[in-house]
């Protein structure tokens, strides 16, 4: 397997740096060996030139009868340390071959002068040769100081030759040892940068999931007032969804930038991964700590005026390790944790409670139209998406998602092929921001469906506008036409439109249980597991005659007895439609068999003979209860029963039965044929 290319260079470079550190060294050395032969070459020309200077010195004294034994003994001194070497004189041995033979000469020549002094001492000067012989010696020495000149002067050459591979061995080396000082420059920032990373979130800029993880995993016991806060987003996953990863991701960033400068900077905030933040706080108790979250969550919140399609909802948790001794990082954790789910519940509950009262509203406005859509979706232009506020049970849509993605499987899936592309183009978004600029621009579309026994209709009504008068919201309703009144429908389709509005009736009606309250005269309770009626209520603003519909009894009481009591009122015709309902047993066989709401009607007569018809609403629930008698759980079975005086409607509707059978009768006699009487 091929080595790491970067291992190998720096290998290279390494021995490279190696090897011309050793160069260097040589070269230096041998410079050093260079620079003092070149100092003891400048001493032997010294010595040359002094051995010529002397030597004609001795001759001008001898030539005048002065003998010199002392200076010649000097230049017999000098002659031997510039030939061998003399560490007395500080001379050094030319290893010049020029050199020594011309020193050779020289010494030659000394001797045959030093005779010739003698003779001069002993006849004269003018009878020898000591002026000739001495011209040759100068002129030797000349040449001697000539070659030690030379000499001298090729070490010098060679000195700056060597200076020169000394100064390229010193760049080159340089060079080496700043790239290697680059590159280990360059490691260690990589290494930090590297660092950085493994403690950094790229997506938020926080420290990342390894960083907490560090953090929760230190085995020091915190301190005292240290506080660990669990964060989590909320409507991530719808948002992903609906709007994409992309707006999810923008999403995270916002609330961990908003997070981070809402916290103060002596406190930690890291991503410990999704939708998950965490915040170790410092020197902060309870009260404190509640008042910095206070803060953090009036700053997001005020962040979030800013994107109000999309406002940061959050949960958090915290745990303070004042509050759990002997617990450490990780137990603080996991305290604040189980906190911050049990504040996602209240926030969310809140966020669903707000988003109820805004789909009834919504919901009002689409029922001022008094047509029947089976389904609504509420759409935001700007991003692109839609949730159901009313969806019937096969509705094909999901809860929520993008717009453009329903208009295409609306197009696809609901409407005939040769309808969905005006479908499609109908419904884009640009059309109906070009198309809908006041609440009276309701656009209506109508296709032929999928489904050739009917017909569909959308109604886009807009809801509001942005500040630039561009559409913000609108509802999508969908309706569904039969083809043919006269057609026969299935009664499992019809029951299932049936329960389908009356479940909206119920889901979309803010007030549906007042409005039941207010609709009875009396109400009373039963405990149908024991067969006790427990109390009677009158809502507040009820008659006298609505209070008499139940029955002045003692209560408690068994439910079987008061409803025998109460028999005793009802007329013979109608007691079998009361009987259904007058025990606990029979209402308990059908609650078993899937019944909770019963209802029947019966006449009553009351003490001054007048006939009142009473209709008996029973709504059955089932709870669970711990009954000490028994030491056990138990299922218990209750109703609430309405009482309702429905005798004007019965007067109404008896009142039209006969104006209808008197108008049929008058028509009846208008078309039948005359009698012809004949005479006989």
């Amino acid at each position: 397997m091929a080595g790491n290319p970067k291992k190998k260079s720096t290998g290279i470079v390494n021995a490279a740096i190696g090897a011309l550190a050793v160069v260097l060294a040589i070269l230096i050395v041998w410079m050093m060996n260079l620079v003092s032969g070149i100092q003891g070459t400048a001493r032997i020309i010294n010595y040359a030139g002094l051995v010529r200077g002397k030597t004609q010195r001795i001759v001008k004294l001898e030539i005048s009868g002065q003998p010199q034994d002392g200076m010649i003994a000097d230049i017999d001194a000098f002659i031997d340390g510039l030939r061998f070497g003399s560490d007395e004189l500080s001379l050094v041995r030319l290893n010049d071959d020029a050199f020594q033979s011309k020193m050779q000469e020289l010494d030659d020549y000394f001797q045959a002068l030093k005779q010739e002094i003698g003779r001069v001492r002993a006849v004269g000067s003018n009878n020898t040769d000591i002026i000739p012989i001495s011209e040759t010696f100068f002129g030797i020495c000349d040449d001697a100081t000539g070659l030690a000149e030379a000499y001298s002067q090729r070490k010098a050459t060679s000195l700056s030759a060597l200076e020169k591979y000394i100064t390229a061995d010193i760049v080159v080396l340089m060079l080496l040892i700043g790239y290697q000082l680059f590159q280990a420059l360059r490691t260690a920032a990589m290494n930090r940068a590297l660092q950085h990373k493994v403690y950094l979130d790229a997506a938020t800029g926080l420290p990342n999931k390894n960083r907490c993880e560090e953090l929760l995993d230190d085995p020091t016991p915190p301190a005292p007032e240290t506080g660990v806060c669990s964060f989590d987003l909320n409507n991530l996953r719808r948002i992903n969804n609906s709007m994409g990863h992309e707006t999810g991701d923008a999403y995270i960033r916002r609330f961990a930038v908003a997070l981070r400068a809402a916290m103060p900077e002596e406190h930690f905030v890291g991503r410990t991964g999704g939708d998950e933040f965490l915040a170790v706080t410092h020197g902060l108790d309870a009260d404190a700590l509640q008042k910095l979250l206070s803060h953090v969550r009036k700053q997001l919140a005020e962040e979030s005026q800013h994107h109000p399609d999309m406002p940061l909802s959050y949960a958090v948790g915290f745990a303070l390790a004042s509050d759990n001794p002997d617990s450490n990082m990780r137990d603080l954790f996991d305290f604040a944790d189980k906190n911050m789910y049990i504040n996602k519940n209240h926030v969310k509950r809140e966020e669903a409670a707000a988003e109820k009262r805004l789909d009834f509203q919504l919901l009002k406005q689409v029922n001022r139209l008094h047509r029947s859509f089976s389904d609504c979706l509420y759409c935001d232009a700007r991003l692109d998406t839609y949730r159901t506020i009313r969806a019937c049970e096969n509705f094909f849509l999901a809860s929520d998602g993008s717009y453009t993605g329903a208009v295409e499987q609306i197009a696809e899936e609901q409407a005939a092929k040769s309808e969905r592309s005006r479908v499609r183009s109908a419904l884009q978004l640009d059309v109906l921001q070009r198309d809908l600029h006041s609440a009276e621009d309701t656009l209506e579309l109508q296709y032929n469906a999928a489904e050739e026994s009917r017909y569909s209709r959308l109604t886009v009504l807009p809801i509001d506008w942005d500040k630039n008068g561009r559409l913000h919201h609108f509802i999508l309703a969908f309706e569904t036409i039969r083809l043919n009144a006269d057609q026969a429908i299935d009664p499992k389709e019809q029951l299932t439109l049936y329960y389908e509005q009356l479940k909206q009736s119920i889901l979309e009606n803010d007030s549906y249980v007042d409005a039941l309250l207010d609709m009875a005269g009396t109400i009373y309770t039963v405990n149908l597991t024991r067969d006790t009626l427990e109390r009677n209520i009158s809502p507040a603003g009820k008659s006298d005659s609505d209070r008499a519909l139940f029955l002045d009894y003692p209560l408690p009481c068994a439910y079987r007895d008061y409803c025998d009591e109460y028999r005793k009122r009802v007329t013979p015709a109608t007691l079998g439609s009361y009987r259904t309902a007058d025990t606990s047993a029979r209402l308990l066989k059908r609650f078993a068999a899937g019944e909770k709401h019963i209802t029947v009607e019966y006449c009553v007569q009351e003490d001054d003979g007048a006939i009142r018809w009473v209709q008996k609403t029973v709504l059955m629930t089932q709870t669970t209860v711990f009954d000490p008698e028994i030491n056990a759980e138990t299922p218990m079975v209750t109703a609430i029963i309405l009482l309702q005086d429905t005798s004007q409607m019965h007067a109404r509707d008896e009142q039209e039965n006969a104006r209808l059978q008197a108008a049929s009768m008058k028509c009846a006699l208008r078309t039948a044929p005359k009698p012809n009487f004949s005479r006989a």
